[in-house]
Formats: structure tokens, C-alpha cells, sequence
């Protein structure tokens, strides 16, 4: 490599643009509420590292001969198509917090209370919270480092970007809605169904006591109920997204490998 580069250092930047490629989509489509707000030389910095790194490897990509041709352009929106999927199974993965977040502060009365992040649409401050408790499960774990094994090893698997069109692939791309979805339910279901349960009487003692003020009671009892089940269903809710995490990091592995 260093004959090449000291010969041809315009084709040892090109090498080492292509190779990056697939990590640097996957960085740049982080989650929000924390992914977004990693700097981009970060990124680009990070993306050129693992890049060189791929570039020792027996499964070097080629890059092709002239990236403006149709089928350089094809290349390229193959290689990044790669990195976007893994960044999808990401958001697939942290889809499960919003969704756990969004039910249990509808439940508990406080949607209206919104988390304000530049890098992300605002969501319910429970939602942000499940979504941090999710980064710090993803980083204590190595999910990053995970992740970045799996897009190097996509090279010896999956040479072209092409093979994600593959029914197979796409099909199981189409089933993370339905897993995202599933997750956040199974996860908010503790809390979420102790919430339920008390609207249920309140709307009992509501019927066979008019005086009593919904606004009034049950909305502070709803509040009350919520604050005190948040942290007896932390461990529970820790459990189900490192669950969603693996679950994710299958369906990728699935996906980019085969299998």
C-alpha cells in the first residue's frame, strides 16, 4: 500500500473514499436525540479510519474506474445504501424507546410535555428519557462496535450494494415496523397497563360518584401513578431494549451477511 500511495496517491484517495463509504452512511443517519449531535469531522474522521482499515483487508472494495460514470454512480448509491440500512436498524431499534415513552406519557397525562432537541423533532419528555436510557444501553453494551463489525464484514458477504434488492432482504427490511412497534408495547406494557387500570376505577368512582372531579383527581392520582411506576419499571424496561438491541442486531446481521 505505501508503493501504491506514493506512486498514486490520487487512487489511494479514491480507494479510501469508497471504502468509507458504507460507514459514513451509517454515521451520518444516526438516531436523534444524541446521535445527531456527534460533530461531523467526528464522523468523517471516524468513517476514514475504519475506511483505511478495510482497505488492508483481503476484501477491499474496488472502486470502480470512473466514479461519474453510470456505473460508478451505481456503485456509490450502492455503498451507501448499505451504510443507510444498518443506520435503519438503528432507528428501528431506538423506535422501540419513542414508542414505549410516547404510550406511557399519553397514559400518564403529560404528552403535552415536549423535549426540544435541535438535531430531532420534538417528542414527549418520556420519550426522550427512554431514547437516552436506550444510548447508554447501546454504548454499555459495544452495540457501536457491533454495528461496525457488521458493516466490515458486509464486504466479504456482500460486495454490491445490488444484493440488498433481493426479496429475501427486502422483505425482512419491510418486518422492522412490525418489530419496532412490537417492542415499544411489550416494553411500556408494566406501566402502561397499571396506568390503565387506574383510569378503569377512576372512571368507575366517577360514574357512582359524579362529584368527583376527573380533572380535579384524576390527573394528579394518573401523574402520581406514573412518577412512582417510572423507576420500579427501569430494570424491566432496561431488559426490553437491550432485547431490542440483539433483536436488531440479528435482523441486520440477517440482512447484511445472509442467513
Amino acid at each position: 500500500m505505501e508503493a501504491v500511495t506514493a506512486l498514486r496517491p490520487e487512487a489511494f484517495v479514491l480507494g479510501l473514499l469508497f471504502a468509507s463509504l458504507r460507514t459514513g452512511a451509517a454515521l451520518a443517519l444516526l438516531p436523534a436525540l444524541g446521535g445527531q449531535l456527534i460533530p461531523v469531522r467526528v464522523r468523517i474522521g471516524l468513517s476514514g479510519a475504519i475506511g483505511f482499515l478495510v482497505m488492508g483487508s483481503q476484501h477491499a472494495p474496488a472502486p470502480p474506474d470512473d466514479m461519474l460514470s453510470m456505473v460508478g454512480m451505481l456503485a456509490v448509491a450502492g455503498e451507501l445504501l448499505v451504510g443507510a440500512v444498518a443506520a435503519l436498524s438503528l432507528h428501528a431499534a431506538f423506535a422501540v424507546a419513542a414508542i414505549a415513552g410516547e404510550w406511557v406519557a399519553q397514559a400518564m397525562g403529560i404528552g403535552f410535555a415536549m423535549a426540544m432537541d435541535p438535531g430531532a423533532p420534538p417528542a414527549p419528555v418520556v420519550s426522550a428519557l427512554f431514547v437516552l436510557l436506550m444510548w447508554a444501553i447501546f454504548l454499555q453494551t459495544g452495540g457501536h462496535l457491533l454495528l461496525i463489525r457488521l458493516l466490515v464484514e458486509s464486504y466479504a458477504a456482500m460486495p454490491s450494494g445490488a444484493a440488498l434488492l433481493e426479496a429475501d432482504r427486502l422483505w425482512k427490511l419491510a418486518g422492522w415496523g412490525g418489530l419496532a412497534v412490537a417492542g415499544g408495547v411489550l416494553a411500556a406494557l408494566p406501566l402502561g397497563a397499571a396506568l390503565l387500570l387506574v383510569n378503569l376505577a377512576l372512571a368507575v368512582a366517577a360514574r357512582s360518584a359524579p362529584q368527583l372531579g376527573l380533572f380535579s383527581i384524576g390527573f394528579p392520582l394518573m401523574l402520581l401513578v406514573g412518577l412512582v411506576g417510572l423507576p420500579l419499571m427501569l430494570p424491566g424496561l432496561a431488559d426490553s431494549f437491550a432485547g431490542a438491541l440483539a433483536t436488531m442486531h440479528g435482523q441486520l446481521s440477517a440482512v447484511l451477511l445472509g442467513g
